[in-house]
């Protein structure tokens, strides 16, 4: 009885670390940071300066967290969120359409692009990882095209609402950062939609067999991923006050490993909103932490990879384990 005592008791604590682990490592993140920078790491200056370095990040990963849940892959996001950036500053830079028009008619393009990766893996059969790739070279394409390489500047001051202003102190861009995760995780775990991605990662096939138009929830996963690209886009283009069409093309990688340290927390292996939040955290404390400690870039590049295969290979084993 005892040694089946201890035993389940040391199975209950390997589930919470497996489960938390990642929780707790950010925690011992801000720990470490505190110890080595007292007077600056934890000061709200600084905080509120991680925040806003992981706004991007947070909103192209968690819409991303929506198509990886079903078991695809968006790697548009980067070249769209460029994209989307240059329509925005052409539509009042080159075409004078005021600020909030010009925010959704991106948002809606966003979606539309979106769509077209979703008809293309749903529809049509291409392989995500062609389909989406393919479409990102494409709108890459027609940004140089348009632009001939160079940036729309220009911008008009009430733009600056999105990435480049304050309320109470606090970046604008937090704002928006919270009300996209706030929604789209409501949407994940409180719709009908949301039960059917998560039923569609599970068991494609039986999920189909139980009736549920599986191609259409996989559009509507990317279109959601496109609107995350479209709302990054305004808040990037915001805040540099100009419209590159390079600007979002680095920050696909770090989204997919924003979504993969994620992976691990909360769920076991599962993708989900709150977790890709935490890797989002995660990947800000390090870099203003090392930055903070004065680190060499290319060091931190080192540090952030091998936390990146570290929450990958738990993520892999919590997949193994699950099946």
């Amino acid at each position: 009885m005892l040694k089946t005592a201890v035993k389940d008791k040391k199975i209950r604590i390997s589930e919470y670390a497996t489960k938390y682990g990642t929780v707790l490592f950010l925690i011992f993140m801000f720990i470490v940071f505190s110890a080595l920078q007292p007077s600056t790491f934890l000061s709200l200056g600084n905080l509120l300066t991680i925040l806003r370095q992981i706004v991007i990040l947070s909103i192209l990963g968690t819409g991303l967290t929506v198509v990886m849940i079903t078991g695809r892959i968006d790697l548009t996001i980067g070249y769209a969120a460029s994209f989307l950036g240059i329509v925005a500053g052409a539509l009042m830079v080159d075409f004078g359409v005021p600020v909030w028009l010009t925010a959704i008619i991106t948002l809606i393009v966003g979606a539309i692009l979106g769509s077209l990766s979703g008809v293309a893996v749903a529809f049509i059969g291409i392989p995500d990882f062609i389909a989406t790739l393919s479409i990102g070279f494409l709108i890459s394409g027609v940004n140089q095209a348009y632009t001939k390489g160079h940036p729309i500047s220009g911008m008009p001051e009430e733009f600056g609402v999105f990435g480049a202003q304050f309320f109470m102190g606090i970046p604008t861009s937090i704002f928006f950062m919270i009300i996209f995760l706030i929604i789209v995780f409501v949407l994940l775990n409180y719709t009908r939609f949301g039960r059917h991605v998560y039923a569609i990662g599970g068991n494609e096939e039986s999920t189909m067999m139980s009736g549920v138009n599986v191609k259409k929830n996989l559009i509507w996963s990317y279109v959601v991923s496109g609107i995350g690209a479209g709302l990054a886009a305004l808040i990037l283009s915001s805040r540099l006050g100009t419209a590159h069409p390079t600007a979002g093309d680095d920050y696909l990688m770090e989204a997919l490993a924003t979504v993969y340290v994620g992976g691990t927390a909360f769920k076991n292996g599962e993708f989900n909103i709150a977790g890709t939040f935490v890797g989002a955290m995660i990947i800000g404390v390090l870099t203003n932490g090392l930055t903070l400690c004065n680190v060499q870039y290319y060091n931190q590049d080192i540090a952030k990879g091998l936390v990146i295969f570290l929450a990958v290979t738990i993520t892999s084993i919590q997949k193994t384990r699950k099946k």
